[in-house]
């Protein structure tokens, strides 16, 4: 395998106290990191492996320069939730399966005062952990309800499951998998749209906030923005809850005392793997865009918000204005968030991306623009209004 040694180092001192948005671009940059290569130079098929090898290595050095106290004690926080409700307190509540005609304050009732204790207590740390993702990353607190949101459903799909085949996925059919079957749809699709709408955000800023006439340019900050570790760690959440929630429906429905701490086990060390996970999920959206960006949202969502707010019924595109004189310039901004700028060439009315190609004469469209009123020269994103430029 090729050898972990970098050739870049970071340019030092911690980061956690940088403001968001600019963590991303103080210290290391993913596109100045540099691995040993080995196998990826012979075995071209390596490649996409060493590519993601060098950014799963950049977010270790990110988390471990971003990460602090606040970050460790949500994630003991969301631990403790899982080893509380884990855990029986030796009372048998858990290894006996309880009685499935007991059922609301009755059964309540009929629960041990030790597990209804940890379930308490397990209730309340939930309540403080989604409480602590809400605040530590408000530009994805909408993919936090939805994920949430994926990971009771997909539960909700092993308990059913189990409730007809005790030994799922063994003996199951067709009808027992129904639920298991439409939890992991669920997952999925929440999933997909979780990652749509950070890689269009993503696309979004790139070519907002970091446009430039050179193409290289703008490859190289396409680079330091690559979301393929945040996908591949965004899927590994998806495992780790899928084997979580079958262990801790699996336990319970044996009802077999030598079967129950060893999964028992596997499903607090999944449930620790899976806050972990969702933890960097939520983290680096919100180190990439910080303060600067508004709530993450795919274009089609961007759109509709836009709409019920009135905006494109008002306007079809926002017109640039200059940052000196307030004359209106050959910049706007499309409904969906996109910049577009005329091209500067006297004899063509081209209008496109800055930095890319005019669609009629092929000149690279300018970044910089200058008032025709007062001659100030500015860049793209100063001849829009603040509140809209992120």
């Amino acid at each position: 395998m090729d050898e972990a040694e970098p050739i870049s180092e970071p340019l030092g001192g911690s980061l956690e106290s940088a403001p968001e948005g600019e963590q991303m671009h103080i210290g290391l940059r993913l596109s100045e990191l540099r691995l040993a290569q080995r196998l990826s130079v012979d075995q071209k098929w390596l490649l996409p492996l060493h590519d993601l090898k060098v950014e799963l290595l950049f977010h270790y050095r990110k988390v471990s320069e971003t990460w602090g106290r606040g970050n460790i004690v949500t994630l003991l926080v969301g631990s403790l939730a899982f080893l509380f409700g884990a855990w029986d307190f030796n009372s048998g509540e858990l290894s006996g399966g309880g009685d499935i005609w007991q059922v609301g304050l009755s059964g309540m009732n009929s629960v041990a005062w030790q597990a209804f204790a940890m379930l308490m207590v397990s209730y309340g740390l939930w309540v403080i952990f989604i409480y602590r993702l809400m605040a530590d990353f408000p530009l994805m607190r909408g993919q936090t309800f939805y994920l949430l949101i994926a990971w009771v459903v997909i539960q909700f799909g092993m308990i059913n499951s189990h409730a007809y085949a005790p030994n799922f996925p063994f003996g199951a059919s067709m009808k027992t998998s129904i639920w298991f079957g439409v939890g992991v749809a669920i997952l999925g699709f929440l999933s997909f749209n979780t990652w749509q709408a950070v890689v269009q955000t993503r696309d979004l800023h790139v070519e907002s906030k970091h446009s430039h006439p050179d193409p290289r340019q703008m490859v190289q900050a396409m680079r330091d923005h690559s979301l393929i570790a945040w996908s591949v760690v965004l899927i590994v959440w998806g495992v780790f809850v899928v084997v979580n929630s079958w262990a801790g429906a699996h336990s319970v429905a044996l009802r077999d005392p030598s079967a129950l701490w060893p999964l028992r086990i596997l499903y607090f060390l999944t449930g620790v793997a899976s806050i972990f996970t969702l933890l960097h999920v939520l983290w680096f959206p919100q180190m990439m865009l910080g303060e600067a960006g508004e709530t993450i949202e795919s274009d089609r969502a961007r759109e509709v918000s836009r709409g019920l707010r009135g905006e494109d019924s008002v306007v079809a595109r926002q017109r640039g204005s200059c940052p000196s004189c307030s004359a209106v310039t050959a910049v706007s901004r499309l409904a969906t968030g996109e910049l577009e700028v005329t091209c500067s060439s006297e004899s063509c009315d081209g209008i496109g991306k800055p930095s890319t190609r005019c669609p009629a004469c092929a000149k690279v469209l300018p970044t910089r623009v200058a008032c025709e009123s007062c001659g100030t020269s500015a860049p793209v994103i100063d001849h829009l209004a603040d509140e809209d430029a992120w």
